[in-house]
């Protein structure tokens, strides 16, 4: 008896826009996988092309794989949905005896909009304005935030060496950054790994873990940061889950704004992690 299986598109706009360095996100899309296979439970995969990330699929493409998927036809060996089957075929959906559900506490990503500050861990995008201008203001809001806070500025590859070297330099005293995330490009990947070994703050990899493809590569070419982890734009769940249970106070997990049934499986592999996702 074949599992049963069904594909469906799933559009969300945003209340209000998302903007990173080199661009303006509006409404996401993406494509939800479902199986209810013999044991009489279902899993649930998720493929979110995220847009100035590498080797992203087309929706197109996403959904012409889906149909081939869903009626059981062969798919190509590096298949757009691998990562939505290796979700499904992943421990994340493994009911486990004795299994207790805590709440994980988890990072908010903030704007200007004078939003109250409540959490713990929170995520500012930079690399918006000139630099100068823009250290100037983040400095202004660090100083504002509760002693306990920390904080994390993401610049989704858009700084240059120089100004790479002016954030650390204007941060190195600041005890509330806990990371700088993918301050370079990837193109820069050589030049941003030398320099994150005497990194006056702690640096991490975000694009460049999608662009490598896998986690332990980015170990293997000695990198000593932080690594934040999109298991839904990567090919292989079971290794992003050995990876993170391996390196536990290294792992950051993070959306891409997945439907509510990507965001599940994202919930339930942030567990394997001591770090807030």
């Amino acid at each position: 008896m074949k599992p049963r299986r069904e594909f469906k598109l799933i559009s969300q706009k945003f209340n209000i826009p998302h903007k990173f360095s080199s661009y303006s996100w509006e409404i996401r899309e993406s494509v939800v996988l479902r199986e209810f296979q013999e044991s009489g439970t279902f899993v649930y995969g998720e493929v979110a092309p995220t847009p100035g990330f590498p080797r992203q699929p087309t929706l197109s493409e996403t959904i012409k794989e889906a149909r081939n998927w869903e009626s059981f036809q062969k798919l190509p060996e590096e298949s757009c949905l691998l990562p939505a089957l290796s979700c499904m075929d992943s421990e994340v959906w493994q009911e486990k005896e004795n299994h207790i559900c805590n709440e994980i506490p988890s990072a908010v990503l903030i704007n200007d909009s004078g939003l109250e500050i409540k959490n713990r861990i929170l995520k500012r995008k930079i690399g918006l304005l000139p630099a100068d201008q823009e250290i100037k203001r983040t400095k202004d809001w660090i100083q504002q935030l509760d002693s306990n806070c920390l904080v994390r500025l993401d610049a989704n590859g858009s700084l240059s060496m120089n100004e790479l070297k002016l954030w650390t330099k204007e941060f190195s005293n600041e005890q509330k950054i806990q990371f700088l995330e993918q301050p370079l490009n990837d193109q820069l990947r050589k030049e941003m790994f030398a320099f994150a070994m005497d990194s006056s703050i702690p640096l991490a990899i975000d694009e460049t873990i999608v662009a490598m493809g896998n986690p332990y590569l980015a170990i293997e070419q000695n990198w000593n940061g932080f690594y934040v982890i999109k298991p839904t734009l990567l090919p292989d769940w079971k290794n992003t889950i050995k990876f993170a249970t391996e390196n536990p106070n290294k792992t950051v997990f993070s959306t891409v704004f997945e439907s509510p049934f990507g965001y599940e499986a994202l919930i339930r592999a942030s567990s394997f992690s001591n770090l807030e996702p």
